[in-house]
């Protein structure tokens, strides 16, 4: 993502009130099977209901698969990519960059085929404010 850029080591109240925001989020989604906040560069800063699949992959993947969808975004002149939605046959999965004043995070959020994507995203977003909120001390 040529507009993104990775944050630096974050301080942990910091990282506490991501993975307070995560659990929050995880909590209020029916069928969160595996949620990560990620750094642009691909490693885990939170983690929550990740009983298949381990966080650090699900981190870096998160932040190849934004990369590329802002590279396509660039090429068709789209601006900014802000979600990523991905459907399976056995489920769903959201991506989402979280800018911040001095980088951005990443959140991903792997759901059944029966969460209402809708819910998923509103909730998805209302979690990044959140995270925003709270890092740039608003």
């Amino acid at each position: 993502m040529a507009e993104a850029k990775a944050i630096a080591l974050l301080e942990d109240w910091e990282v506490a009130a991501i993975d307070q925001r995560l659990q929050e989020f995880t909590g209020s989604v029916d069928g969160v099977r595996a949620a990560v906040v990620a750094s642009v560069d691909g490693f885990v800063l939170a983690q929550a209901a990740t009983e298949t699949s381990s966080g650090e992959r699900l981190a870096a993947m998160t932040s190849a698969m934004l990369a590329l969808a802002s590279a396509v975004g660039r090429e068709l002149a789209l601006g900014t990519m802000d979600v990523l939605l991905l459907e399976a046959s056995e489920g769903k999965v959201l991506m989402q960059s979280i800018p911040l004043p001095r980088g951005s995070l990443l959140l991903m959020a792997a759901c059944g085929q029966r969460s209402v994507i809708g819910h998923v995203l509103w909730s998805a977003r209302e979690c990044g404010r959140k995270i925003q909120a709270e890092l740039s001390g608003e």
